[in-house]
C-alpha cells in the first residue's frame, strides 16, 4: 500500500504552514486575556473573544475602528499622541506604568485595566499586539485594603526591601508630625533617631532572611523620631507581605508614650508608698515600744495603790499604742499589696472561709451561712484569703447589733469566681460607697475602731490580681451590705512575670 498522498514537497510545507496559522489563530481567540491587534494608523485589525466579552462590542463592529473607541472620551486625544510616540520607539512594555488605566465598555461603563504592548512586524506594515486584563476585582480589593489601612487606629507603614516607604497611614504620619503623602518614597531612616540608623539596615536585612512575624526590639526601648526632633517610645510589630507585586515589610507602630508615663507614675507611687511605710514602721514602732514599756513600768511601780482613774488612763494609753501598732502593720500590708503574687495553687473557697474562721471566729451572737461548695480553681491563696478575712471581719465589726447573720456565697462564671459576703447590718449610705475603699476612710471609726485600711487593702489586692470588687447596699428592707468580688479562675501572666 502506498502512503503517497499525491502532494509534492512544496504542498506539504504549505499545509504545515496553514495548520500552524490555524493553531495560532485558535490560541489567539481562546486566550484568557483580551487581545487586540492595531495597525500603524491606530485601527483595530483583529480582536479575540475575551476582548469582545470584556468591552461588550461585537468583533465585526470593532474591525477598522480606531483603538480609542475602547477608551473613555476624556483620554482619547491624549492617547493618539502617546500612540504616535510609541510608534517611533516600539518595544515590549507595560502601558501606563505607575498609573491606573481605564477602558470603556459599549454601554459607557469605565473599568480599570492593565495593558501590555508588543510590536508585530508584518508584510502589511508594523502592527502592535495589546494584551488587556480587567483588574476591577483586584483594584476593588486594593482600594478596600487602602481604606482599612488608612482607617486603622494603629500606625502602619509598608517598606520595600530597599528601605523606602511604599505606603504609610494617616495615624502614623500625624503621630510623628508628617503628612502621609510626603513620606511615600522616603527612606525609613527618616523616622528613626540618628543613633539607630547605623544598625537599622543590617537588622532589616537579617529580618528579610527570616521573614517571620514578630515584635521588633524585644527587651529594648524603641523610639521613633518626631518631625520636631523629639523621640516617642513605640512598640513595633513586623510582618512580610505582598504589595505591588513585591514582597515588602509591614510594620505596625504603636505610640506607647502615655502608657510609659502612667507606668512610671505608678511605679514611683508604689516605690514612694513602700519607702514611706517602711520608714514609718521603723521610726514609729521604736518609740511606741518605748512608750509601752514606760506604761508597764509605771503600772509596776504604782502596784495595787494605783488610783482607779490613773489605772483607767494608763489602760487607755495601752489601747492607743496597740491601735497605732495595728495601723502601722496595716500600712505595711497595703504597701506590699502593690504587686501580684504568682504562687498558684488549687483553692477551694469553702476551705478558705473555714480556715479564716478557725483563727478569727465571728463574735458570739453571729451566725455564718456558707454556700461555697463549688469546684476548686487555681489562684493565689494568700491574697484571696486576706481579702476574705477583711470582708468577714467588717461584717461583724461594723454591725450595729449584738447579734447578726453573715452569708458567704460563691459561684463560677466564665472567667471568674464570684464571691459575695453579705451581712444584715445597718448598710452603707449611698454617698459613702466609693469613699469606703479609700485609705483611712471609715463610716464611724470612733465607734467601731476601724483603721480605714481594711477595705482599701482588699480592693488593692483584688485589682492587682486581676479581679474587681463592688458594694451593694441595702440588701433587704433597707439594711445589709453585700461585698461582691470577682477573682480570676485561671492563672494570668503579665509582661513582668
Amino acid at each position: 500500500m502506498s502512503l503517497d498522498s499525491g502532494l509534492g514537497p512544496h504542498d506539504s510545507e504549505g499545509q504545515l504552514a496553514r495548520d500552524h496559522q490555524s493553531l495560532v489563530a485558535q490560541a489567539f481567540d481562546a486566550a484568557p486575556n483580551g487581545f487586540v491587534i492595531i495597525d500603524a494608523a491606530g485601527r483595530i485589525v483583529a480582536a479575540n473573544s475575551e476582548l469582545e466579552r470584556m468591552f461588550g462590542f461585537e468583533r465585526a463592529s470593532l474591525l477598522g475602528q480606531p483603538v480609542e473607541t475602547l477608551l473613555p472620551a476624556g483620554l482619547r486625544e491624549l492617547h493618539v499622541a502617546l500612540r504616535n510616540q510609541y510608534a517611533e520607539r516600539p518595544e515590549p512594555r507595560a502601558m501606563g506604568a505607575g498609573r491606573v488605566l481605564f477602558g470603556r465598555r459599549s454601554d459607557g461603563h469605565e473599568f480599570p485595566v492593565e495593558i501590555g504592548l508588543n510590536p508585530l512586524p508584518g508584510p502589511q506594515g508594523s502592527l502592535v499586539l495589546a494584551s488587556v486584563v480587567d483588574i476591577s476585582e483586584r483594584m476593588a480589593l486594593e482600594w478596600a485594603f487602602r481604606g482599612l489601612f488608612d482607617a486603622s487606629p494603629y500606625g502602619l507603614v509598608i517598606v520595600d526591601d530597599d528601605g523606602k516607604i511604599a505606603m504609610v497611614n494617616r495615624e502614623l504620619a500625624e503621630s510623628l508630625g508628617h503628612q502621609a503623602s510626603a513620606l511615600v518614597g522616603q527612606p525609613l531612616e527618616r523616622l528613626l533617631p540618628d543613633r539607630h540608623r547605623s544598625v537599622h539596615g543590617a537588622l532589616m536585612a537579617g529580618y528579610h532572611v527570616s521573614g517571620e512575624s514578630r515584635i521588633m526590639g524585644h527587651g529594648r526601648d524603641l523610639t521613633a523620631l518626631h518631625a520636631d526632633g523629639t523621640e516617642l517610645p513605640v512598640e513595633i510589630g513586623l510582618s512580610r507581605v505582598r504589595w505591588q507585586r513585591k514582597t515588602m515589610t509591614l510594620a505596625a507602630v504603636s505610640d506607647i508614650s502615655v502608657r510609659k508615663r502612667l507606668e512610671l507614675e505608678l511605679r514611683q507611687a508604689n516605690d514612694n508608698l513602700q519607702e514611706f511605710t517602711y520608714v514609718a514602721s521603723h521610726d514609729l514602732r521604736s518609740p511606741l515600744r518605748g512608750i509601752a514599756d514606760l506604761v508597764e513600768w509605771i503600772n509596776a511601780d504604782l502596784g495595787d495603790a494605783t488610783p482607779p482613774e490613773v489605772r483607767h488612763n494608763l489602760g487607755r494609753i495601752s489601747q492607743r499604742i496597740e491601735r497605732m501598732e495595728h495601723l502601722i502593720g496595716d500600712l505595711l500590708s497595703y504597701a506590699r499589696a502593690g504587686s501580684a503574687q504568682t504562687a498558684f495553687s488549687t483553692v477551694a473557697v469553702d476551705d478558705v472561709v473555714r480556715d479564716i474562721l478557725e483563727i478569727q471566729p465571728l463574735p458570739a451572737g453571729f451566725e455564718l451561712d456558707l454556700e461555697a461548695s463549688i469546684e476548686p480553681f487555681l489562684a493565689t491563696r494568700t491574697p484571696l484569703e486576706t481579702a476574705l478575712r477583711n470582708l468577714l471581719g467588717n461584717a461583724s465589726k461594723h454591725h450595729d447589733r449584738g447579734t447578726g447573720r453573715v452569708r458567704v456565697l460563691a459561684r463560677h462564671d466564665d472567667r471568674y469566681c464570684e464571691i459575695s459576703v453579705i451581712d444584715d447590718g445597718p448598710g452603707v449610705p449611698l454617698q459613702a460607697r466609693e469613699r469606703i475603699f479609700k485609705l483611712f476612710q471609715t463610716l464611724s471609726a470612733s465607734k467601731r475602731g476601724g483603721s480605714g485600711i481594711g477595705l482599701a487593702l482588699t480592693k488593692r489586692l483584688v485589682e492587682v490580681h486581676g479581679g474587681r470588687i463592688e458594694v451593694i447596699s441595702p440588701v433587704h428592707e433597707g439594711r445589709g451590705t453585700c461585698f461582691r468580688l470577682w477573682w480570676p479562675r485561671f492563672p494570668r501572666r503579665t509582661s513582668d512575670d
